[in-house]
């Protein structure tokens, strides 16, 4: 399905008048006593709807309650954005041009962008930008949906947070490569962040997880929690680690067993992970 069809476009989009955002705004509200299933995809259909209808004022309606009258749409952007150097790009061109430095090492995720983008907006904040990639996935049951990677500001020169100061930990070669690009790139999704996380939240897991092993008297096996560096949560409490030993690499870390899985390069998981968009 085109960009266009998508949107609902040629003579179909319509006016997000205020009478018509309070019709959605009971429209989108859950009922408690109907099928939770049922609900999900009631509700999940009429956000697609909305902006297939609406297009970006649509997304600014759907995400009111978190700024979105701070929302500058890709062609928009005012003079003190970061990124308005790429004012004039198309959405295809953009990611081209912003990823440009780390693109070859991430083909999959730059196809991934590249083809599943509908808008690119930046979200002006108190002290900062975040720019926002809504693209297109599949739900499980095949339904059409949308997710938002949402990236920082780039850092030209990143330093270490005092959490891997305090282990005598740097930021490993190709995280600060990436951080280049953006601060941090994640979904967030009730407050969590799922994804790459921005370098002051990047953390070791002693952090955390000293005080656990000591309390029951138990050490991991084959590395100890002061060798990995969390920089990808998963949402269910697992993330991928870079592990000290050779900090270009990168394990995943079950939080149930602490177990650790076999090694694999920053770039070829970011380029694995983040491109698999739809759910599955």
């Amino acid at each position: 399905m085109g960009i266009l069809s998508f949107f609902g476009v040629n003579g179909q989009t319509k006016t997000l008048t205020s009478d018509l955002q309070e019709k959605y705004r009971n429209e989108l509200k859950q009922n408690k006593k109907a099928n939770y299933e049922l609900e999900f995809i009631r509700i999940s259909n009429l956000k697609n709807e909305i902006i297939k209808k609406h297009g970006f004022d649509g997304v600014k309606f759907l995400f009111e309650s978190k700024n979105s009258a701070n929302y500058y749409q890709l062609g928009e952007f005012p003079e003190d954005c970061p990124w308005t150097d790429l004012n004039q790009k198309s959405i295809k061109e953009f990611i081209e041009s912003n990823f440009s430095p780390i693109a070859k090492k991430i083909p999959n995720l730059i196809t991934t962008l590249k083809n599943r983008c509908n808008f690119i907006y930046a979200e002006k904040k108190e002290n900062t930008w975040v720019l926002h990639y809504l693209l297109r996935i599949k739900l499980k049951d095949g339904r059409d949906y949308f997710t938002v990677y949402s990236g920082g500001i780039p850092i030209l020169n990143p330093k270490p947070n005092k959490n891997l100061l305090s282990y005598n930990w740097d930021i490993p070669k190709d995280l600060k490569s990436f951080y280049k690009i953006h601060n941090g790139f994640a979904e967030i999704n009730y407050g969590d962040a799922i994804g790459v996380l921005d370098n002051e939240s990047i953390y070791v897991l002693a952090k955390y997880m000293k005080e656990v092993s000591d309390e029951i008297n138990e050490e991991p096996e084959g590395y100890v929690f002061e060798d990995l560096l969390l920089f990808y949560p998963d949402g269910g409490g697992n993330g991928q680690c870079f592990i000290k030993k050779n900090s270009g690499t990168t394990v995943d870390w079950d939080h149930e067993t602490w177990e650790i899985s076999g090694e694999v390069g920053f770039f070829d998981f970011i380029n694995e992970r983040i491109a698999k968009i739809d759910e599955e």
